[in-house]
């Protein structure tokens, strides 16, 4: 700006000059033309010496003012297109401090909406944590009064399936006692009556082997007597032989058992009860049937003489199967 004055003022100045320097020469023609007509001899040609001096200079002095013209036009002209420059350029300069400004207030106000949204965000964040905390506490308690509801059933229904538990506990236990009952009554009853026909088979039993013993005695002394005239069996044989008949019926004997033998070692009780009976010596096979026949006797013969009497109390006895 300060240089567009400065070249102004200098054209300005420089204009005035040539202007001034243009009318002192135009003066200085002048007197030198009126001086020069008066010392002319020829008028006639003086004045068209004059003529022509004037209309030089009238023509240089038209041509220096169309000069100055054209100079002052270009000095207007490069003024305005200074001037023009100039307020282009100020225009430019308040075009951009202008959109500077207007760049500054959009960063501001898109700072602020960026600051608006994050506040709005955060708000939304927070209102969104705290519906989700609610709705969690929510869950949480819905969830706790269902389990306590679901607890609380569950009990109610332990407490009512133990009640039918024990009901039906009660009911069995009743009728387990009552079957028991039943059961020990008719056990008693069966037991009695399998006691009553065990003793009465017992006594049935005893009176027939008494029977058989009393045949069987009969029947030896009738042997005895008829079979030996001259020699007799001395009373431990007999009674032996006695002993051994009545082992024989009650063994059930097998083919196989043919010439084969069993000594068995017995222990009877004063009355001929048998005590035990174990193999001695012989099959062993054989044996344990002869065992099982001698058992099944359960009384056996024995001397009613008291001197030969304890000879039967623990003796062995050698038998033989009739085959």
């Amino acid at each position: 700006m300060k240089n567009s004055s400065t070249i102004i003022a200098f054209i300005t100045a420089l204009a005035l000059h040539l202007i001034v320097g243009g009318v002192l020469l135009m003066n200085v023609d002048l007197s030198f033309t009126k001086e020069k007509i008066k010392s002319s001899t020829p008028v006639i040609q003086a004045s068209v010496v004059d003529q022509k001096l004037f209309d030089d200079l009238a023509q240089r002095k038209k041509d220096k003012q169309l000069a100055d013209k054209r100079r002052i036009e270009k000095a207007r002209q490069e003024k305005e297109r200074i001037k023009r420059a100039e307020a282009k350029r100020k225009k430019q300069e308040a075009d951009r401090i202008k959109a500077e400004k207007a760049e500054i207030v959009r960063k501001k106000k898109e700072a602020q909406r960026i600051q608006a949204e994050k506040v709005l965000a955060a708000k939304k964040l927070k209102a969104k944590q705290e519906a989700a905390k609610a709705k969690k506490l929510a869950d949480d308690k819905r969830r706790k009064q269902e389990a306590e509801r679901k607890k609380a059933e569950a009990k109610r229904k332990k407490q009512e399936a133990q009640r039918i538990q024990a009901e039906k506990a009660a009911k069995a236990k009743a009728a387990k006692i009552k079957a028991e009952k039943e059961a020990k009554a008719k056990a008693a009853k069966i037991k009695a009556e399998k006691e009553a026909k065990r003793r009465a088979e017992a006594e049935k039993e005893r009176l027939r082997q008494a029977e058989l013993d009393r045949q069987m005695e009969s029947e030896f002394e009738d042997a005895f007597s008829s079979a030996q005239n001259s020699k007799q069996l001395s009373e431990i044989a007999r009674y032996k032989a006695l002993i051994e008949n009545k082992i024989s019926r009650n063994w059930q004997v097998d083919p196989d058992m043919k010439g084969k033998t069993c000594t068995l070692a017995i222990r009877l009780a004063p009355d001929g009860l048998v005590l035990s009976a174990e193999r001695s010596r012989g099959d062993v096979k054989m044996c344990a049937s002869a065992r099982r026949a001698a058992l099944k006797a359960k009384t056996l013969p024995i001397p009613k003489d008291p001197k030969i009497a304890p000879q039967f109390r623990d003796f062995d006895i050698t038998l033989e199967p009739d085959l």
